[in-house]
């Protein structure tokens, strides 16, 4: 499907123009409980937003999509590691090694992750992954 963990997962895809979304995985990771956690964190978003129904946010984004050609890619904001808050599970460097750019290097023996830049992209799909909110944002984005 695509990845739900949390309510604001549900939600962009909701902005995108879903119409009904799906949670698998992170069932089986979290339990059923993710399902309440979800509904109740998507009712509150609305409540503060003031949006009345679920069917207004269907598609509220779409306009704002654009083919890949277009995306500029010069640009690269790079992820920074905090080894302190890092639990050593190595989700961001299966995740990078896997599906992204082989741009994290693990440390087996100190089960420490690190970044090789010129292979990074900007994509932060490690930081998705990061159960610790161990990786953020560095705070100034480069031009290659």
């Amino acid at each position: 499907m695509g990845g739900i963990e949390i309510w604001r997962d549900a939600l962009e895809f909701m902005l995108l123009g879903a119409g009904s979304v799906q949670v698998t995985t992170a069932v089986m990771q979290y339990g059923y409980r993710i399902i309440d956690d979800l509904t109740e964190g998507l009712a509150e978003y609305m409540r503060a937003k003031g949006i009345p129904a679920l069917s207004n946010l269907i598609g509220g984004a779409a306009g704002s999509v654009v083919d890949h050609q277009s995306i500029e890619r010069d640009t690269i904001v790079l992820p920074v590691f905090d080894q302190d808050i890092c639990n050593g599970c190595g989700r961001c460097y299966i995740s990078c090694m896997d599906g992204g750019h082989q741009a994290i290097a693990f440390d087996p023996e100190t089960r420490r992750p690190r970044l090789i830049p010129k292979n990074c992209v900007g994509c932060h799909l490690c930081r998705l992954v990061c159960s610790e909110k161990a990786i953020r944002r560095a705070p100034k984005a480069f031009t290659r």
